[in-house]
């Protein structure tokens, strides 16, 4: 299967807006485009190096959610909940490592994976004590989902 890693500079990826400190909000989302089918499966590559507007990185204590969206509908459906804690103070190289992999990888619980089709979502939700800033130079979002 090949693979595509989405990026918050993706073409179709779409900053929702600022993050809001001490709340939990949606702050990215990656439409998938005509024709084509994404697969996030569990264990997948996921790297992040999330900063405010200050330049400070997002402390330990912050959490990640991924959501699915489809196509024509106003709820999501939960897909997993990410401590940032392994992922801070880690490179965005050092987060690929093997040595890191089995706590910086997407935990999908007992889900397999989760398929999204032509005009579906993957939504990303940040809850953090600082406001995620996806304009910031140093931030990296990163998401390696499967085509099918």
């Amino acid at each position: 299967m090949r693979e595509r890693k989405l990026l918050h500079t993706s073409e179709e990826a779409k900053i929702i807006g600022p993050g809001v400190a001490n709340r939990k909000v949606s702050v990215l989302e990656f439409i998938v485009p005509e024709g084509a089918t994404y697969l996030l499966r569990n264990a997948a590559q996921l790297v992040m190096k999330l900063f405010d507007s200050s330049g400070n990185e997002l402390p330990p204590s912050s959490f990640v959610y991924l959501y699915k969206r489809r196509k024509g509908e106003d709820g999501e459906l939960f897909l997993t909940k990410q401590s940032y804690a392994p992922f801070f103070d880690l490179s965005a190289g050092e987060q690929r490592n093997e040595k890191y992999a089995k706590e910086t990888r997407v935990d999908l619980g007992v889900q397999a994976g989760a398929r999204f089709t032509e005009g579906d979502a993957i939504q990303i939700w940040v809850e953090s004590p600082s406001a995620v800033d996806f304009t910031h130079a140093n931030t990296r979002f990163e998401l390696t989902v499967g085509l099918e």
